[in-house]
């Protein structure tokens, strides 16, 4: 489906029967609020009527009933993103609440690798890269939960699987430094940074990628608005 394409009924609750049995992860952005509430997932769905949202905490302020909100489902290579009013929010056992929504009123699908994550107007990152016994310098050019994709000056010959440590500041201070895996390996003539390294995260003890998931979602729920409002 095309970047951007507004979904019909049909399809919407497909989408999100497909996000309730995989449990897909979501993030809910309040109105025009700078907040992101994460780690979220869709518990419940009566079609027409209303969404059931788990991972909400109690501690987390929430806007009145009526309130408008985005909701945004990452569902393997595509993002949905849904404009929805806040209903009511029924606690739970133990720390965490269950938030009732409005079905949502506009409904959009955009492709993930179109929602590129590297920095706030999506340029590339400075980074810093210690790949066999060396350190370089790179750009991280993509952002995902579980990779990067790195690009470098000159040409460097690296073998798959190589491993590496990566590490790089994203934007508002967040420290991702963790160690990889070379996967992929491509070289561009002609560019000024012709050496594209695809690279799995393989994060160990003493990595915590918990703020950089944030960041991620945060980005790409601020993307999806973007592109919907376009």
């Amino acid at each position: 489906m095309a970047s951007g394409a507004t979904l019909t009924d049909l399809a919407l609750r497909q989408l999100l029967e497909e996000a309730l049995e995989t449990q897909a992860p979501a993030s809910l952005r309040p109105g025009d609020s700078p907040r992101l509430l994460g780690d979220l997932r869709l518990a419940s769905l009566v079609p027409g009527e209303h969404l059931d949202v788990a991972g909400i905490h109690r501690r987390d302020r929430l806007p009145a009933p009526g309130s408008a909100a985005t909701l945004s489902i990452l569902l393997g290579q595509e993002i949905l993103s849904l404009d929805v009013e806040l209903l009511e929010l029924a606690p739970r056992e133990g720390d965490t609440a269950l938030l009732r929504l409005d079905w949502p009123t506009d409904a959009r699908l955009h492709r993930r690798s179109d929602v590129r994550v590297a920095a706030a107007a999506a340029s590339p990152l400075p980074a810093r890269v210690h790949l066999g016994g060396q350190d370089l310098d790179a750009l991280l050019v993509n952002l995902t939960e579980t990779g990067v994709g790195l690009a470098f000056p000159g040409t460097l010959m690296v073998e798959l699987h190589a491993p590496l440590v990566l590490d790089v500041l994203l934007p508002g201070g967040i420290s991702l430094s963790c160690p990889g895996e070379v996967r992929h390996l491509t070289v561009l003539e002609g560019q000024e940074f012709p050496t594209r390294l695809g690279i799995v995260l393989r994060p160990d003890s003493a990595s915590d990628l918990d703020p950089v998931r944030r960041f991620i979602q945060a980005r790409r729920t601020d993307l999806s608005q973007m592109f919907r409002q376009g």
